[in-house]
């Protein structure tokens, strides 16, 4: 039979693949036909090249291997010759999976493997290990000591491997850690820079996920690398994994900066340079306290600048150089800002990266020298670009002939991403803390505006707040923005834009206008047009929160307009107040039935306003001449009514003014108080009144009246409940309250010796007397719209104390001795029933649970963090390789047991010049001869030594 090779495969589907899909699928079929036949032949051959093809099938269509494929992969891997065992070995990820149970026939074939004498055999297994070990805890386990012994073998390519293989078997096998890591730690001086590589990746990639702080004792053989190889991807790996560790330990601060600085000031490789420059932000070494912060930023800002100005002409190295840059500025911003023109220059660059990175490198390296300069920047990314004129027919031809068009800034800056991310950025630089670096605010109020008609994407609410806050917060500002918004608001097209919904920031600009010429409406230049423009004929089609903010403004600008109005009094004005009048009450007509409650709302309130102003207007003589009495500023005689301005004297005559004092009816309402900005801390700030107890219930017993169990025992002990203070006053209401609390406490006073309620006088009440007073009660709140009356529906009421009470014995068989037993009873279960009804206490809702006594329920943790720390606990992330000695050397013996074991490692002290190990200098000092990894911290040694110390001073004296 012809069996078809991997590249006979390989030329059918390219044949197949301009073909149908049928065609295709039928090619596939065919071939995995094929495959199979092979897969269960007995030779070796035919299957192992069965097997490649399937792994090729499977990288490329979603098909599924044929049954017992992982089993045939398990023969390849135990072929005697080499190259169907490396096929065998190569298949193995693809085949295994943590439901595949045939791993564990692989065991024995990887041992062996694994410590073959033969150099070509022990890479096979370390090739596909990193995924079977990830599969299965048992494999790790039983791997793991053969890995171990791996690590001392002759062959550099076999030692890098198997360092490799530690980092998915450890996250396998946690456990493992402990005893492997001393042997790591070896083969960081080892001869060969590949397997002082492999060892620095695992290393970085166990502190990044454990933490630094099982990593600190390697920092003497990290730095000698750092200072000894010439390696830059080491190096790269080195310093980051002194980034994670710098925190840690700040004394390796003093260590690096030698060997950081001359890697900064040396390297050409853009990526060593910054690792170099995070890991000395990271480590604190450019602190503005440090004295040599200043000399090292330089350098860093320096080479990172003459990248940043075309040196090479490199994006990436732009790139880079940008992303350092911001991770400098927050210490040294004063040096970026000298390379200002070369960054402003990146945000016209066609790469979106670099400019996002320019971008938010000028919004960290803004102050109060440049803030209007790279805002007038920014915006005019934001503004429309003049329009290009026809391109001729040869430009046409010329670009249509152009295969790949290059993306030109301008066209980047249409997109609606970047522009969101622009102005966001532009207007957190204006507003940053509380606007400290602005000087002009008119300038502030002028660039809102321009980025409400320019950004093109959804800020308005943010440029409504910024006007709102600036207007409020600074006074000399006011008459500037008023007169700026006021022609905002005499632009029909942005306010036709702002009320169909379709310019997000338009609207936004424009209801801070209509809020602000209405707030503060006694700068408007012409307050008749800015009514005619709040009030037009397509204001109903706006949203009702835009409508309540127009008639609200309205309210105000007419209020201002009628106060000054009367100081030119006269029978001309006369007639304009009131078309004026008249033109607003129809133009708020549509709204005094509108759907928003508060656009209802508002409207009437308008309304009923201009009739009182229409109805003084109506019933007041215009005055004969203009020269009238001079009208003064306090306008006399207002207390007296609007009724008294058309007295039966003359106009203007003794007191009276000669215009209505209804033009002074609602400037006042907007005007008694300045509306100010309202600090953060304000609340806080205000003190408590002498006196104020904010801890005592303005109710005694929070309203709900009843007694305590204690008083109830109390109560029948004595026979006699204290009367509860219920105060004085508060008018007739209250007082019917204190009768009837008063009335119930009696009422269940007296339950518990008999049916009835004792009156003042100790006399039991019959019941015509109780039906008498609920008579009397309900005819007093018939009339009460807020009392709730019982429905009386002509039937006898039932008594509550007749109806009989049934106690449910389970173990008696007859009921009706149960319903005797009760009608016997019945005088124990009526006390009972008082108790009940007397007591009323407030419902019980335990929310948090019991607390220990004494300890606040922020001090206990919650369920979810006592799960969070079980987790962290757990797995790799949970070993400790400093805080308790290893298993093996617990155990006295086994694998890996003796010097080195430890898992307390040797501590290393930065303050000498060479990184000597401390405890071997202690060690020497002393003499002895104990193992320089003994914990010497431990508790049990302590006390030792203390006991030996005595001992011997007794024998001394």
């Amino acid at each position: 039979m012809f069996e078809r090779t991997l590249q006979d495969l390989i030329r059918g589907l390219r044949a197949h693949k301009a073909s149908s899909k049928a065609q295709e699928d039928a090619f596939l079929l065919e071939a995995m036909g094929e495959i199979r036949e092979e897969l269960k032949g007995k030779d070796m051959a035919l299957k192992a090249e069965g097997i490649i093809k399937t792994c090729y099938l499977m990288m490329l269509y979603p098909i599924t291997p044929p049954s017992g494929f992982a089993f045939h992969v398990v023969e390849v891997m135990s072929s005697p010759r080499y190259h169907l065992k490396q096929l065998g070995y190569f298949a193995a990820p693809m085949a295994f999976s943590g439901e595949t149970e045939e791993v564990v026939l692989t065991v024995n074939g990887i041992k062996k493997d694994l410590m073959s004498p033969h150099l070509p055999l022990p890479p096979l297994p370390l090739t596909a290990l990193p995924h079977l070990l990830s599969l299965s805890p048992s494999l790790s386990h039983t791997l793991h000591p053969d890995l171990l012994h791996l690590l001392t073998h002759s062959s550099p390519r076999i030692r890098k491997r198997a360092v490799l293989c530690l980092l998915p078997c450890w996250e396998a096998f946690p456990e493992g850690l402990r005893e492997g890591f001393p042997r790591l730690r070896e083969r960081l001086a080892d001869d060969d820079q590949g397997v002082v590589g492999a060892c620095v990746s695992v290393v970085m990639e166990l502190a990044r996920r454990q933490g630094g702080k099982n990593y600190l004792p390697l920092a003497p053989e990290l730095f000698g690398i750092l200072t000894g190889s010439s390696n830059n991807w080491i190096l790269i790996k080195v310093v980051k994994l002194f980034a994670i560790l710098t925190p840690l330990e700040p004394r390796l601060v003093r260590k690096l900066l030698p060997p950081i600085t001359n890697l900064i000031s040396s390297t050409s490789a853009i990526s060593l340079l910054y690792e170099c420059v995070r890991t000395c932000i990271v480590g604190g070494m450019l602190d503005p306290d440090r004295p040599e912060s200043d000399a090292l930023a330089r350098v860093c800002v320096e080479k990172l600048g003459g990248y940043l100005r075309g040196e090479g002409g490199d994006q990436n190295l732009r790139y880079i150089s940008l992303l350092a840059m911001v991770k400098i500025t927050p210490t040294h911003p004063h040096m970026v800002a000298e390379y200002q023109e070369e960054i402003l220059q990146s945000l016209d660059d066609p790469d979106v990266s670099i400019r996002m990175r320019a971008l938010e490198l000028v919004t960290a390296m803004v102050d109060r020298d440049n803030l209007q300069s790279i805002s007038d920047q920014l915006l005019s990314h934001l503004s429309p670009t003049s329009p290009d004129p026809l391109p001729s027919a040869l430009a046409s031809l010329q670009a249509l002939s152009s295969s790949a068009p290059r993306e030109t800034a301008s066209a980047l800056s249409l997109t609606p991403a970047y522009r969101l991310l622009l102005t966001q950025r532009l207007l957190s630089i204006v507003s940053a803390n509380t606007y400290a670096n602005v000087t002009d605010f008119e300038w502030v109020i002028s660039l809102l505006v321009d980025i409400s008609y320019v950004s093109q994407v959804d800020v308005g609410r943010i440029v409504k707040e910024m006007l709102e806050d600036v207007v409020g917060r600074v006074r000399s500002v006011r008459e500037f923005a008023v007169g700026v918004l006021e022609k905002v608001l005499a632009d029909e097209e942005v306010r036709e834009r702002a009320r169909d919904g379709s310019s997000e920031e338009e609207a936004g600009v424009v209801q801070a206008a209509v809020w602000i010429c209405g707030e503060h409406s006694s700068f408007l230049s012409s307050p008749l047009s800015t009514i005619t423009a709040l009030l037009p004929s397509s204001l109903a089609h706006s949203s009702p929160h835009l409508i309540a903010l127009s008639l609200h403004a309205t309210l105000k600008i007419l209020g201002t307009y009628l106060a000054t109005s009367s100081s030119r009094w006269s029978a001309d004005q006369h007639a304009q107040t009131r078309d004026l009048v008249s033109s607003v009450q129809a133009g708020i007509a549509p709204f005094l039935g509108h759907g928003d409650i508060e656009v209802q709302e508002r409207a009437a309130e308008l309304d009923v306003f201009l009739k009182i102003i229409a109805a003084d207007l109506g019933s007041h003589k215009p005055p004969i001449s203009a020269n009238a009495t001079a009208i003064s500023t306090d306008i006399p005689g207002l207390e007296v009514g609007f009724g008294s301005s058309t007295g039966t004297g003359p106009a203007g005559a003794g007191d009276q003014p000669n215009y209505p004092k209804s033009l002074f009816l609602l400037q006042p309402l907007f005007t008694a108080h300045e509306l100010n900005a309202v600090g953060s801390s304000a609340q806080a700030a205000v003190p408590i009144p002498e006196g104020l107890d904010l801890d005592r219930d303005i109710v005694p017993g929070g309203g709900w009246v009843g007694v305590d169990d204690d008083d109830m025992l109390e109560l029948e002990s004595e026979g006699e409940k204290e009367e509860v203070d219920l105060g004085q006053g508060g008018g007739e209401g209250m007082d019917e309250l204190r009768r009837v609390i008063r009335e119930g406490g009696k009422k269940g006073r007296g339950k518990g010796k008999g049916k009835g309620k004792k009156t003042e006088d100790g006399v039991m009440e019959s019941k015509e007397e109780r039906d008498r007073r609920r008579r009397e009660r309900r005819e007093r709140h018939k009339d009460d719209p807020y009392y709730l009356a019982e429905k009386d529906d002509g039937s006898d009421e039932l008594d509550i104390d007749d109806i009989p009470i049934v106690r449910l014995e389970l173990d008696d068989p007859d009921p009706t001795s149960a319903v005797q037993a009760s009608k016997s009873g019945r005088s124990k279960s009526s006390k009972t029933k008082a108790k009940i009804k007397a007591k009323a206490p407030p419902p019980d809702f335990d929310r948090m649970g019991e607390m220990p006594e004494g300890v606040p329920a922020s001090a206990i943790p919650t369920a979810k963090g006592a799960n969070g720390a079980e987790k962290e606990k757990k797995g790799l992330a949970g070993v400790d390789l400093l805080g308790a000695e290893s298993e093996p050397t617990r155990r006295g013996g086994g694998a890996g047991a003796g010097a080195g074991m430890s898992g307390r490692f040797e501590e290393y002290d930065l303050d000498r010049e060479d990184i000597a190990i401390r405890g071997k200098d202690e060690a020497e000092k002393t003499g002895s001869g104990d193992d320089g990894d003994v914990p010497a911290e431990s508790g049990d040694i302590q006390v030792i030594k203390v006991k030996r110390k005595k001992k011997k001073r007794v024998e001394g004296e």
